[in-house]
């Protein structure tokens, strides 16, 4: 899942840090405008507010590889919550008495006074927003899919000039349905030189050097396209036979494939898959 929270963290981090430092205060805003202690102590709950929220971000991209909200929903929410809230509290803890005792170096009871009564719950209210907000995103992305996958199948089911038999259920799909603008478009295999994935988003990569984002992971592509023409190389590459132009070995094992158009990284086959791959390149 690829999360659009670049200028939510640029904006969200230092602004959450003006009203944390004001929360609690009983000082009028005018006179802690006026204190030097007060841009000290916004700019030291800024780096904590930016460390929470890349860990937390980091914690919410792990999960996502691991258990899916859709099917594992109990589970997610059991193993987010408790190291999002747990972490949160250790983090909040540990620089509060950093801070407090050691750089400004009030009295032990004074600190323990403002953790508990108010940096604690306030990171714990911060954090519990914060995956709030990425969980609803991954909600209405995950709804998209579907409803795209469904667009795929009916424009599939569309296309084709006679009703499913027995026989034809198995078959291949010959089209796919890439994004363009605010819509999509209809685009044939016969196209496609290969499908990778970049910042958990599916790129396809046309014979002619376009390239398309389509709604699918690399799991349901792979299942799905001509199996004599598609080679899953590794987790992140689906590479078309149309496209391969030179396989070399890497003296480790490997395959290394020359692919036009040229992709930006280094294409690899495992060593594992190797035998499968050469089966698949001589095959007719």
């Amino acid at each position: 899942m690829h999360y659009p929270d670049k200028w939510p963290r640029l904006i969200g981090i230092p602004v959450w840090a003006f009203f944390f430092r004001l929360i609690g205060d009983i000082s009028p805003v005018g006179d802690l405008l006026k204190n030097p202690q007060f841009y000290q102590d916004i700019l030291v709950i800024t780096g904590v507010t930016g460390l929470l929220w890349e860990g937390n971000r980091f914690l919410i991209r792990y999960l996502d590889q691991r258990y899916s909200w859709a099917t594992q929903t109990l589970q997610r929410l059991f193993i987010q919550g408790s190291i999002a809230l747990i972490g949160t509290a250790l983090v909040i803890a540990l620089f509060s008495f950093i801070y407090n005792d050691i750089v400004i170096e009030r009295p032990p009871q004074a600190t323990l006074s403002i953790l508990i009564a108010n940096d604690v719950p306030i990171g714990l209210l911060f954090t519990t927003l914060l995956h709030m907000g990425y969980t609803m995103y991954w909600m209405l992305a995950h709804h998209r899919q579907v409803v795209s996958e469904l667009q795929l199948r009916i424009a599939e089911m569309e296309a084709s000039p006679a009703p499913p038999t027995p026989e034809s259920r198995g078959t291949e799909m010959k089209t796919l349905l890439v994004n363009q603008g605010k819509g999509f478009v209809p685009l044939a295999t016969e196209q496609v030189a290969y499908i990778f994935v970049s910042n958990e988003t599916s790129i396809v990569k046309t014979v002619d050097n376009q390239s398309f984002t389509v709604d699918a992971t690399l799991e349901q592509l792979s299942e799905r396209l001509p199996s004599s023409d598609f080679f899953r190389t590794n987790r992140q590459f689906i590479a078309s036979r149309v496209a391969i132009r030179k396989v070399e070995n890497d003296g480790s094992g490997r395959l290394l494939l020359h692919l036009h158009p040229r992709p930006a990284e280094e294409i690899a086959v495992s060593r594992r898959r190797v035998p499968e791959f050469r089966q698949w390149l001589g095959a007719s």
